[in-house]
């Protein structure tokens, strides 16, 4: 049945992102989907859609504000002691020099390398 085709097809996509969030071209396909497989005899009211609409604009915002919010605290961080652990395994400590904002993610600067965000581990 096609409803079962929309439903593994929603899951697939959720499950390769690694945000629990849909983004905006996901959603607008998950609408096509839905439009197209929509019975003729009961069609979806445009309130739904905007209702839909609504939803993902306030999951979008949602979404930028904690970006900001991550972005602050980041930056209240300069001149602390800090510890990091670096993708190859190794543990990093010293003061943060800069906040550098790249491709949507923070890096530190710590003892002249730069550091995601995320690899934190100690604050001081």
């Amino acid at each position: 049945m096609t409803i079962q085709a929309v439903q593994s097809s929603a899951q697939t996509v959720a499950g390769n992102s690694s945000r629990t969030a849909l983004d905006t071209y996901q959603f607008l396909r998950l609408l096509i989907v839905e439009l197209t497989s929509q019975n003729p005899m009961d069609p979806v009211k445009d309130r739904d859609f905007l209702a839909q609409m609504a939803q993902l604009n306030t999951a979008q915002q949602m979404e930028r504000m904690g970006q900001l919010l991550t972005a602050l605290q980041s930056a209240s961080l300069i001149g602390r002691e800090v510890e990091a652990v670096l993708p190859n395994g190794t543990t990093l400590n010293g003061k943060v020099q800069a906040v550098e904002l790249s491709g949507g993610q923070i890096y530190l600067t710590v003892s002249d390398q730069r550091v995601p965000f995320s690899a934190l581990k100690t604050i001081r």
